[in-house]
């Protein structure tokens, strides 16, 4: 573990900067929330801020970009697309741990599954990842209830943890232990009680978190109520008030389905990717307009089950960290939480 003060930090940080583009969340003036933004010159922007939560949006979008094209033909050459020369490298500031969780679930998916996407995988390496403990958390967070914690513990190049007049740092790759080597003049050695600093801090977190979710259930131990639930009609009750928007699926972090259409440029056709959402009526339709789920209530069950039965069957671990961004995003005010609670309330009978 080292320590880095703040004037050095940033200093840090310009020398990445020319290394890609750097990215730091900054505090939106008329909603009080963070916000990612590129750092086009230095100083760093007035309203950066490493304390406080997760940003309003993920970090898929730098490796699951919301729409790109895939392809073009017809082409003289049959080889994939050079992408790698034309994507840049990102260098994403105070990433939370429930966001640098998240890319690890999806790279379960995307890049160690049967099926490899050379376009995410690419865009995933190019990406370094400077994470951060939470310093505070919003009343839709509930990593807590999913078995996680609000700071990083692994996934990330560097971790950063506010201490007075800095942060404590700590390596997570590779990489991350170059950047300090190499840099070892901007570090020192903690001073004594700043570790007992930042473990008191990460408590006080927690017990909000605690109390914030005090009222609804482990979300970890879902997965059989769930599926007792499978037929009951209270996913009728919750999907009602659903207005088909797709905000909670695209606002997800660990979210990634994806729909491919093509379009006409000149004499030549695209092939372009961009996000999709299982919430809405097309996304599951097929040829022959045959659709296995017409109806809203079999879509909002699915957003259930995916997460948490589908994919701990298929790759073992849940795909939700807690966020809360879908609750947040919501215009129907559906709380993931609270739907839970219901589902253990039923399976309690």
């Amino acid at each position: 573990m080292q320590f880095i003060d703040s004037t050095n930090f940033e200093r840090l940080l310009k020398k990445l900067s020319g290394e890609g583009e750097l990215f730091v969340p900054v505090t939106e003036e008329d909603t009080g929330k963070l916000h990612i933004e590129r750092v086009e010159a230095f100083p760093l922007p007035e309203g950066m801020s490493v304390e406080g939560f997760r940003t309003v949006e993920t970090l898929k979008g730098f490796a699951q970009l919301l729409r790109s094209t895939v392809a073009e033909y017809p082409s003289e050459e049959l080889d994939e697309l050079e992408i790698g020369e034309n994507i840049p490298s990102y260098i994403v500031v105070c990433a939370r741990a429930c966001d640098v969780a998240a890319m690890e679930l999806v790279d379960k998916v995307q890049v160690e599954g049967e099926f490899e996407d050379p376009f995410y995988r690419i865009r995933r390496e190019k990406m370094f990842l400077i994470a951060a403990d939470c310093t505070d958390c919003g009343d839709s967070c509930f990593c807590n209830l999913v078995g996680r914690n609000p700071w990083p513990e692994k996934g990330y190049d560097l971790a950063i943890s506010k201490v007075d007049a800095g942060y404590l740092v700590e390596t997570g790759s590779e990489r991350g232990e170059k950047l300090v080597s190499e840099n070892a003049d901007l570090f020192t050695v903690p001073r004594d009680g700043q570790e007992k600093t930042r473990d008191d801090a990460r408590m006080k977190v927690v017990a909000k978190l605690k109390e914030n979710n005090k009222d609804f259930p482990d979300a970890t131990k879902m997965t059989e109520p769930l599926r007792e639930a499978l037929t009951d009609g209270l996913w009728n009750d919750e999907s009602a008030k659903c207005v088909e928007c797709g905000a909670c699926t695209n606002i997800c972090p660990t979210c990634y389905c994806f729909l491919l259409y093509d379009t006409v440029e000149g004499d030549k056709f695209r092939r372009v990717m961009s996000w999709d959402s299982c919430q809405v009526t097309g996304y599951a339709r097929m040829a022959g307009m045959g659709n296995p789920r017409p109806r809203l209530g079999d879509r909002v069950k699915h957003r259930f089950y995916h997460k948490y039965d589908y994919l701990p069957i298929s790759h073992g671990e849940i795909f939700c960290t807690g966020c809360g961004r879908c609750i947040d995003t919501c215009s129907a005010g559906i709380d993931m939480r609270a739907v839970f609670k219901n589902v253990m309330s039923k399976a309690a009978k």
